[in-house]
């Protein structure tokens, strides 16, 4: 595997790594924003998603459309399908908490739930991509 590839697939996983810190920072927050972490949550599983297609060099589309990037994972785990539920629920939370609008505040629990799933997915990606980076060095 080349370098480049390890390098860019441990990045992707940083960043959603980043992201989760983020919306857990923003929930401890007695008053703090909701929309804010339910946006980190998202953002998570789609960079988490996009570093296990980097790593199994698949391409994709400049897209936020978490459905679309777990199909293109599926030929490679199935792990990922028993996810599908919680992991396209948090596709909501790309634009429609971003921009003015179609606003809609989530509710405290709601955010709660979405950071709750996020690290949940993503550290599922997190063991399927370590196993395989370990492999990969054998």
């Amino acid at each position: 595997m080349s370098d480049n590839r390890i390098l860019f697939t441990k990045a992707w996983l940083k960043k959603a790594e980043n992201d989760l810190v983020s919306a857990k920072q923003i929930l401890a927050l007695e008053n703090g924003p909701t929309d804010t972490p339910c946006f980190h949550a998202q953002q998570a599983v789609e960079k988490a998603l996009k570093a296990f297609l980097t790593f199994h060099n698949i391409e994709f589309p400049k897209i936020h459309a978490l459905d679309r990037l777990l199909e293109l994972c599926l030929p490679k785990t199935k792990e990922l399908n028993k996810l599908r539920k919680e992991i396209i629920e948090l596709s909501i939370y790309a634009v429609e908490t971003r921009y003015p609008g179609d606003f809609f505040e989530p509710e405290k629990r709601e955010a709660q739930e979405a950071y709750d799933n996020a690290e949940k997915i993503v550290g599922i990606i997190r063991e399927l991509l370590m196993g395989e980076l370990k492999e990969d060095e054998k």
